[in-house]
């Protein structure tokens, strides 16, 4: 039998079910307790936060259209039900789960991709992408509650250096991952630099235009653009 079969069974589809649901249910949940907080502690009145809500809801349409992506080239190079369970608990980088497919076949003395792959290679697939979740799950998991604690030991209060931190922060992830994708040249410098200058480009004409709600979309926007961008001028090669 075929593993393109096996890795398409119903199993695997009620699997990416099940985490998904868990996913859903803590967006959820979080949402109203957030939502709540705002209202009750916050000082902040319904239509303030419906605002807060909308404009998270725009800005994470790009990100969204990030992991479509990454679902579709797992489709193609897996199976359906594979990319719906593996999505199920967060996969983010198509590269990193071929790979972890790849060595799981070479530890099956097999090779992906090729007639040797069989529906052993798959099932020690398997086993090897769900297993490399447990510990950032059991991370979250343990030590989630103590990041308030040490959030206010790091700022000592300070609300200002708090945000700066968190500032700092946030271009550093972005930074390291744009400069990774950057230096592998190609389509994937074009994507990053055109999409950094769409960005900039678009907050500004929010301001030029007394449009504030535009800097929402600006996200969405350049990384779809920069994407197109690439594709245009490298023709859909990398």
């Amino acid at each position: 039998m075929d593993w393109k079969f096996i890795a398409n069974q119903p199993w695997l589809w009620i699997a990416g079910l099940i985490q998904a649901s868990i996913g859903a249910f803590q967006a959820w949940y979080f949402f109203r307790l957030g939502t709540r907080l705002l209202e009750k502690h916050g000082n902040y009145h319904r239509k303030e936060v419906g605002g807060i809500v909308r404009g998270a809801v725009i800005t994470s349409i790009g990100p969204i259209l990030a992991e479509i992506f990454v679902m579709l080239a797992l489709i193609i190079a897996i199976s359906p039900a594979y990319a719906w369970q593996r999505e199920g608990v967060g996969v983010g980088s198509v590269f990193t789960e071929l790979v972890q497919v790849s060595n799981a076949a070479v530890g099956a003395g097999q090779e992906f991709g090729t007639e040797s792959f069989n529906m052993m290679g798959f099932a020690t697939a398997m086993v090897v992408v769900n297993v490399s979740c447990i510990g950032w799950s059991l991370g979250a998991a343990f030590f989630t509650r103590y990041l308030g604690t040490a959030r206010e030991k790091i700022s000592r209060g300070d609300t200002r250096l708090l945000a700066v931190i968190s500032v700092a922060a946030t271009l550093g992830i972005f930074g390291y991952y744009a400069a990774n994708e950057a230096n592998k040249g190609g389509g994937r410098e074009i994507a990053v630099l055109a999409g950094a200058i769409l960005s900039a480009f678009l907050f500004k004409l929010a301001d030029w235009i007394h449009l504030p709600r535009l800097k929402e979309w600006a996200l969405g926007i350049a990384m779809f653009g920069g994407m197109m961008i690439a594709y245009l001028v490298h023709g859909g090669s990398q």
